[in-house]
């Protein structure tokens, strides 16, 4: 179609109603008009235009190509202009809904951390119950309803994540399939709640509201304490819709599934129990210290063959007199354990913790068998972590996560954990693991393979550890202290060391340590002399080959030219030529005497040969180079575009009668020494050979210089 054929079309259906664009359409039967009026739909951002096209685009089998195409890229227009949004979506659902289909089943709210899963990570375990859960809310067997926060949240996380369009045409397939819900806070009495977050009192009182019938969730543990009773983890869901005694129909499902379900596997545990009873009961009487004088008196857990299982906590308290005793059912014991635990805790203190993650990390073999837990808590805004290692993996389980509990609700009432070479030794081989916080002061890995790459290391206590040796690539160090820590020939390639806490004079990464586009802390090192130039050379030899987009740049005084032919000089121009070969730029510029000798000459010659771009300029020039004076500057900055706090530089200080310089990564330095070289650059001239006479003097003229 042509600009004016497609701009009469628009002027011809301007001044026409939305609603008359509809009908029309809804009536029209031949091809070309139908495309007609769908373009000009797509021009109209309304939520009726954008339910019709929803609707079209859904049902298009017996629609010409011409329409389909049409009605495709009405549908992108009009789902990617930047005025449609969540809010209009929801303060329209009556024309989103128009068409939600009613069954006969049971009313289930979804929790939209469940979509979340399904919709933003891979087939994870977790995601594969989520994913069957879905199924069976497009099964046409239940009616699913979400709440209007969680639409709100699933549409910003997918708006960031996926793109704007992406995320309306996701939150126009939820409304289509999902009735929203929503209750003002107004209406809620929160002194019913006085151990329940927000969210999920919010999500009660939907229930409640609507008369639903249940709640999936992820976050079942959070309903601990609300008194609803109609909670459902997806794989506690799955097994009861899986199974034998399955029945979905609404006078069944709310009232007895929960009690008549649990009593059912209730009953095969007991039988279970009197057939095998050393196999499947596990009694632990560790009289763990909780916080304000309890302690754990006694917990159990009761299990079958098929990982169903109950667990019961018993708290005491210092007297002895007081005690709280909570059960817990659940798919699998730690997830039953840590249930009746919450329920106990609630009895103590106000529940304000979520239980984030849970993992388990084997010793190496010879490690007396012993397993170490790891348990990640988020209480408010922050995140806690703690381990243990124990010969029995639900003990290791248990007790990591009453110490994360402790550390939540009693943090001054106990010591600082520490956490000893066993631990770090029991998770130091399993890599892209998440240890952060955890405090590993004074470990000792220095005799063993220490692995610990690409592990999540954030504001960790490596304060006088030793890892010598150590692999730490690709780890993420941000914060940590390692102040005092020995990491002689570690390999930090590739890590992140922003921000972290280093001894006084900053040695602590400058002894052997391999530091490939490390993400380098803001340090400077005083170094002087071969001490220097050893350091250097280091770190130059370790340019990544594979890596482009890194460069030196260097001014080199050279009052006299013998330092190049000293045993130092050859040292570190062999280290230069090795650069050279693999690839990086190098840009020198050399500061000559007024009267230079063929000495002087035969070094830029030599080194311009093998490909480092040479200039030069003369001492007297160099005295006053924009306001600045460079004559006796003596500066290597080593730059790399691809991780640039990678870049460092570095200076030799000649003074009367001694030599200082350093080493800095620090940024002031870095664009100091990058702008003083910039200066002297484009003031100096370029190194061509044949413009210098080969002069059977020993002296070139100083005016040739300045000339």
């Amino acid at each position: 179609m042509t600009r004016e054929s497609s701009n009469q079309i628009k002027s011809k259906y301007t001044l026409i109603e939305t609603s008359e664009l509809i009908a029309k359409l809804q009536q029209e039967r031949d091809v070309e008009e139908r495309a007609n009026w769908i373009r000009a739909l797509g021009e109209r951002i309304e939520p009726e235009v954008i339910k019709l096209l929803w609707d079209l685009r859904n049902n298009m089998e017996n629609e010409d190509p011409f329409v389909q195409y049409e009605v495709k890229l009405s549908l992108h227009k009009v789902t990617n202009h930047s005025s449609v949004g969540i809010d209009m979506f929801l303060e329209n659902l009556s024309v989103f809904q128009t068409n939600k289909k009613v069954f006969q089943g049971p009313k289930i709210l979804i929790d939209s951390n469940i979509l979340e899963e399904f919709l933003l990570r891979n087939k994870t375990t977790m995601n594969q119950d989520v994913t069957k859960v879905v199924e069976w809310v497009l099964s046409e067997k239940i009616n699913p309803y979400v709440g209007k926060n969680g639409v709100e949240n699933l549409w910003s996380r997918v708006k960031n994540l996926r793109g704007q369009e992406y995320a309306n045409r996701l939150i126009i397939e939820i409304l289509s399939q999902f009735q929203v819900c929503d209750i003002d806070l107004q209406e809620i009495d929160m002194e019913k709640y006085p151990t329940v977050n927000i969210p999920t009192v919010i999500q009660v009182e939907c229930a409640k509201k609507y008369n639903l019938d249940g709640i999936i969730t992820l976050r079942d543990r959070d309903f601990v304490s609300s008194g609803w009773p109609y909670v459902y983890s997806p794989a506690l869901f799955l097994e009861y819709v899986e199974s034998e005694y399955s029945d979905l129909s609404p006078e069944f499902f709310k009232e007895e599934l929960a009690q008549k379900f649990i009593d059912q596997k209730r009953e095969k545990l007991s039988i279970n129990w009197k057939e095998e009873p050393l196999k499947n009961n596990i009694s632990f009487e560790d009289k763990l210290l909780l916080f304000q004088g309890w302690k754990i008196k006694k917990f159990e857990v009761l299990c079958t063959k098929k990982d169903l299982t109950s667990a019961t906590v018993i708290l005491q308290d210092k007297f002895g007199k007081k005690y709280h005793t909570e059960s817990g059912f659940k798919r699998g014991s730690i997830n039953a354990l840590f249930t009746a635990f919450d329920k106990a805790l609630s009895h103590i203190v106000e529940i304000e913790h979520e239980l984030k993650s849970i993992y388990i990390a084997n010793l190496t073999p010879g490690k007396e068998g012993a397993v170490t837990a790891m348990v990640v808590v988020r209480y408010g805004e922050e995140e806690v972590i703690r381990i243990y290692s124990h010969e029995n993996i639900i003990k290791a389980y248990l007790f990591a996560y009453v110490k994360a509990i402790i550390a939540v609700y009693a943090p001054n009432e106990y010591p600082q954990d520490i956490y000893e070479e066993k631990e770090l030794m029991s998770l130091y081989k399993i890599g892209m693991r998440d240890f952060r916080k955890l405090n590993f002061s004074k470990v000792d890995l220095s005799d063993n393979e220490a692995n610990l790459s690409e592990s999540i290391l954030i504001g960790c206590n490596f304060s006088n550890a030793n890892l010598s040796g150590a692999n730490l690539t690709k780890t993420d160090l941000t914060r940590a202290n390692l102040s005092n820590a020995n990491l002689s020939q570690a390999n930090l390639s590739n890590a992140n060391l922003t921000g972290v806490e280093l001894d006084k004079n900053n040695q602590t990464l400058f002894e052997g340590t391999i530091l490939t586009n490390t993400i380098m802390p803001e340090i400077k090192i005083a170094l002087s002399g071969r001490s220097r130039i050893d350091k250097v050379v280091q770190l130059l030899e370790q340019i990544d080959i594979q890596k482009s987009g890194c460069r030196l740049l260097a001014v080199h005084s050279m009052t006299t030219p013998t330092w190049w032919h000293s045993d130092l000089g050859m040292y570190f121009w062999e280290v230069t030529k090795k650069i050279l070969q693999k690839g990086i730029l190098i840009k020198r510029v050399f500061i000559l005497p007024e009267s230079p000798t063929q000495v002087h000459l035969q070094v830029l010659r030599e080194q311009a040969e093998v490909g480092v771009e040479v200039r030069y300029i003369c001492c007297t020039n160099a005295k006053n180079v924009d306001n600045h004076d460079l004559h006796n500057t003596n500066v290597m900055i080593y730059e790399n575009s691809l991780v640039e706090r990678n870049s460092f530089t570095t200076r030799m200080l000649i003074n009367e009668d001694r030599e200082n310089g350093y080493i800095s990564y620090q940024q002031i330095d870095l664009k100091t020494d990058k702008e003083l070289f910039s200066y002297i650059w484009k003031k100096s001239s370029i190194w061509k050979q044949a413009e210098f006479p080969n002069f059977p003097e020993q002296i070139i003229p100083h005016e040739f210089l300045n000339k």
